[in-house]
């Protein structure tokens, strides 16, 4: 088949979207996986086929979003990409990413052909090749005569008989995801086939072996909107250690996300301030990082400010960012300098981006629950979105610290309170669950999925007596998933049960 027939295929399946079937979000499709290359184990509990294009701008928004997934699911995800080019002029793209994947170097040529935009010439994915480490004469040899143009045609059948008319479209065992979702709709989906493909045997081909041939809805059916109740509570941890102001015993908890780019946050952080001032141990204070993708300089404010909680001073550096608009890597370290911090230690922890992985968690955390804008609190675990004066939080914090009284009357012991609103909350915190405390007369064991999302969040920080304290009983997947970012990070904590 020529790339002009491939193309054709394409074009008649977008012309004739209109009149064509869409896919149904809870509907599993029956969706072939074909000789597509795959990352990730060939045993994951989760495959998810991709049919995406190089040069298409969704696909490539979409990539953050799909890294943050993997973080938040590590070991329990396999990726099959299949490719439906929608213009002729760059499917070159996609045979170099599959003349990469004959070398075994597929993700790292296609996270770089993205990166560019995915409109790169002949001489651009030889440097990127030459860069991989590729064997140039047999990459050359494979653009030459075209070897994956069969796998792209096959790529292109199956869509069309499958009826996926544009990119990105993801089948998540079988369930459909269309476009550049937010994380929260992924990790959802993602959730709800883990309990699924834990009573199916048989791995993914069983998982799909009774769905549905092709599009079958009247039209294409996207997922709801999210948007957070401010009338319910929410599941929220109390972050990384060192970031938190105010007793535990505190009868009110403020649970702050924010990104020290973030003008209203700024805003927001003498109003909390202030808060602390006027209730005092009545209230306590919890920053979590947020870093959103659109600032340039909020990921790495945010690692220098895990460091500087490291050396227990995260309040007065995190009061320093707020109170200065610059924060580069030269004002970091000045920063560092006016709040005491060692430098030494400060500058190590940012040259070997020691925290980048906490920091990831943390923002996929808040993502995945469906937080997608700073400031955003959760007071006691109900939301409060943007920023707030003085007057406007007083309110809303009186109302909580009203309630939280007259539960102590009672017999609620204050302590107690935080963990008892958890324990009825909505949603999951994917970045460390057993930082949502327990009542102190009752220990709560955790899930094993969530003791090995706690044993990952141990070893992102590097503490390695708590991963092997909370690995212990832990096995099988569970054990396997936690114990791989374990050994990204340099922690050996044995090894997986077999």
């Amino acid at each position: 088949m020529k790339r002009a027939a491939i193309l054709l295929l394409v074009l008649v399946a977008g012309t004739a979207r209109a009149d064509r079937m869409g896919f149904d979000p809870a509907t599993v499709y029956r969706v072939p996986t074909g000789t597509a290359p795959a990352v990730g184990p060939a045993d994951a509990p989760i495959t998810i086929v991709t049919w995406s294009d190089f040069a298409c701008g969704y696909c490539y928004r979409v990539q953050p979003t799909l890294d943050a997934l993997g973080r938040l699911y590590p070991g329990q995800l396999r990726w099959v990409h299949r490719t439906l080019p929608l213009d002729e002029d760059f499917m070159l793209n996609a045979e170099a990413s599959l003349a990469a994947g004959a070398q075994g170097r597929f993700r790292p040529m296609s996270d770089r052909i993205y990166s560019a935009g995915g409109r790169l010439d002949r001489p651009a994915v030889e440097l990127i090749a030459r860069e991989l480490g590729l064997d140039m004469v047999k990459f050359r040899a494979d653009l030459d005569v075209h070897a994956h143009r069969a796998q792209i045609e096959a790529d292109v059948q199956d869509a069309v008989a499958l009826g996926v008319t544009g990119t990105p479209t993801f089948f998540i065992n079988g369930r459909p995801v269309h476009g550049n979702q937010p994380l929260k709709i992924f990790a959802d989906v993602v959730d709800e086939e883990l309990a699924r493909a834990s009573k199916v045997a048989g791995g993914y081909e069983a998982l799909v072996a009774k769905g549905v041939a092709s599009a079958d809805a009247p039209k294409e059916t996207g997922h709801a909107p999210f948007e957070l109740d401010s009338t319910k509570t929410y599941k929220m941890g109390l972050g990384l250690p060192g970031h938190q102001i105010g007793p535990d015993t505190a009868l009110v908890t403020i649970v702050a996300w924010g990104d020290f780019q973030c003008p209203f946050c700024a805003r927001l952080a003498p109003v909390l301030a202030h808060v602390r001032k006027k209730y005092g141990d009545d209230v306590r204070v919890i920053y979590r990082h947020l870093a959103m993708k659109n600032h340039r300089y909020a990921a790495l404010a945010a690692e220098a400010a895990v460091a500087a909680a490291d050396q227990g001073k995260f309040w007065a550096f995190h009061d320093q960012l707020f109170a200065n608009d610059t924060i580069t890597r030269v004002e970091l370290e000045r920063h560092a300098k006016t709040v005491g911090l060692d430098l030494v230690r400060f500058r190590a922890a940012l040259d070997d981006r020691r925290y980048r992985d906490v920091v990831v968690a943390e923002t996929a955390a808040a993502e995945a629950l469906g937080v997608d804008g700073t400031p955003t609190m959760f007071i006691n675990g109900q939301p409060v979105i943007g920023s707030r004066d003085a007057a406007g939080l007083d309110k809303i914090v009186d109302v909580h610290l009203a309630q939280a009284r007259t539960a102590v009357k009672g017999g609620i012991a204050a302590g107690d309170l935080y963990a008892l609103f958890m324990s009825s909350a909505l949603g999951v915190d994917r970045a460390d669950p057993s930082r949502i405390p327990d009542p102190a007369a009752t220990r709560i064991a955790l899930r094993a999925e969530d003791r090995s999302r706690a044993v990952a969040a141990a070893c992102r920080r590097r503490d390695a007596t708590r991963a092997a304290e909370l690995a212990k009983g832990l096995s099988g997947n569970p054990r396997r998933n936690a114990l791989l970012v374990c050994a990204a990070g340099g922690i050996d904590l044995g090894a997986p049960d077999m």
